[in-house]
């Protein structure tokens, strides 16, 4: 019975110790990913750019800024008379890097009623005039905001819906 025990143990530790020479041995004979970062050849290193960690962290903010749309919209449009000048409040911020447009319609119509025109980046629009003569009230309204290249303001990166309401007092 002794021996029985004695034999156990033995044979436990030998199993104790395959393992860890084993798990060892393919821990120090791991291999290494060869990475190559143009797609080619490994002699071939043009396209590689060792990067500071400033220059890194400055390149991904700028990456990061690029994918952000900024606006600042006073949903609530205040007119005294649809014929006379009233407050929009559209802000583009110096944060964003686009042109903006907004173009408001009345809720479920096609015909627009306000159009901002092109607002760069540090602009801010306090008024604006209808181009609709609408009837004393208070409407629903979607403004369309669409976002342009400054270099080329002809192409458009995207478009965003608001949802606001316009009063007309007179």
């Amino acid at each position: 019975m002794q021996k029985n025990k004695k034999l156990k143990l033995v044979v436990l530790l030998l199993l104790l110790v395959g393992i860890v020479s084993i798990g060892s041995y393919m821990y120090l004979h791991r291999s290494v990913p060869n990475v190559v970062a143009n797609g080619g050849g490994a002699e071939d290193t043009s396209f590689v750019k060792n990067m500071t960690d400033e220059e890194l962290k400055e390149y991904l903010q700028e990456k990061a800024d690029k994918s952000k749309f900024h606006l600042k919209l006073d949903t609530n449009m205040v007119f005294n008379a649809a014929n006379e000048v009233g407050t929009v409040n559209i802000l583009n911020p110096a944060s964003n890097q686009y042109g903006i447009r907004v173009q408001t319609r009345l809720e479920g119509q096609n015909k627009v009623i306000y159009d901002s025109g092109l607002i760069k980046p540090k602009q801010y629009v306090e008024a604006g005039e209808l181009k609709a003569n609408l009837k004393r009230g208070v409407y629903k309204t979607q403004s369309t905001v669409t976002y342009y290249e400054l270099a080329d303001s002809s192409t458009k990166i995207g478009e965003t819906a608001v949802v606001g309401q316009l009063s007309v007092n007179n």
